[in-house]
């Protein structure tokens, strides 16, 4: 059985979950709550000595990071296979997962801190968050994160997510213009890679930021209505909270 450590409200995990469902492939969850720290546990870094989610335990392989997990996955299960067939497309689709991991991610991150992860951030007293970080596998950028978390809302920091998720996409429509799949004419882990952050900035209520961009428009409507991104969705209890009204 396959098991899958993540977090039902993660970018990297539902990545993850919608490689497994396109697969058909069984597997076994094991939910690690970041907005609790669980990541940073004696117990999760015994699995994952970088506190990061996902990680994919299949028999004896253990798998980190969502982009070589997934590659992983369809070079394992090699039915109805994920990447494309030609060496052009493939490179393709490669670079279509770097975008989502340099552009997309970053950008929709400043949104997302401040307009999501902040109201569980306030909830917590200084000495709450001391205790969670006290195992970080990298200690030197604990003064770093508690002042991110304390830090107050910041206005120019979601606008600025919001131009540059902007730019990603008009990127992304000059391709999907002319083909169907980020990757050309098949559905590949380069759709499936940007589909966490639709689904993100759907919750963030940004969806005018693909308005006037008829192939992201298309594109989104193929993606969204795949049962493999229903299935990869959050579960509603396990989301964060919905953003405040700014």
């Amino acid at each position: 059985m396959i098991a899958l450590y993540h977090f039902s409200d993660s970018f990297c995990s539902f990545k993850v979950r919608m490689a497994l469902a396109e697969k058909g492939l069984e597997w076994e969850s094991r939910h690690v709550n970041l907005m609790r720290f669980e990541n940073l546990k004696p117990e999760y870094l015994g699995v994952n000595p970088n506190g990061l989610v996902p990680t994919l335990v299949d028999g004896d392989d253990t798998v980190f990071d969502s982009s070589i997990i997934n590659e992983y996955l369809d070079e394992r299960y090699p039915q109805l296979p994920l990447r494309p067939p030609d060496a052009g497309a493939r490179a393709r689709m490669r670079y279509w997962v770097k975008h989502e991991e340099d552009e997309l991610f970053v950008a929709v991150r400043p949104a997302s801190l401040n307009l999501l992860m902040k109201q569980v951030y306030d909830g917590y007293t200084d000495q709450e968050l001391e205790d969670f970080l006290a195992h970080h596998p990298r200690p030197y950028l604990i003064p770093t994160l508690k002042k991110m978390f304390r830090a107050p809302f910041d206005r120019k920091a979601v606008d600025g997510s919001r131009r540059r998720i902007r730019t990603a996409f008009e990127k992304m429509n000059e391709s999907l213009s002319r083909q169907p799949w980020l990757a050309g004419e098949s559905y590949s882990l380069a759709d499936i890679a940007t589909a966490p952050v639709i689904d993100r900035v759907f919750r963030l209520g940004f969806e005018d930021l693909w308005s006037g961009l008829a192939g992201v428009t298309e594109w989104l409507g193929r993606l969204t209505s795949r049962p493999a991104y229903k299935a990869a969705l959050p579960r509603d209890e396990l989301r964060m909270p919905a953003p405040r009204a700014r």
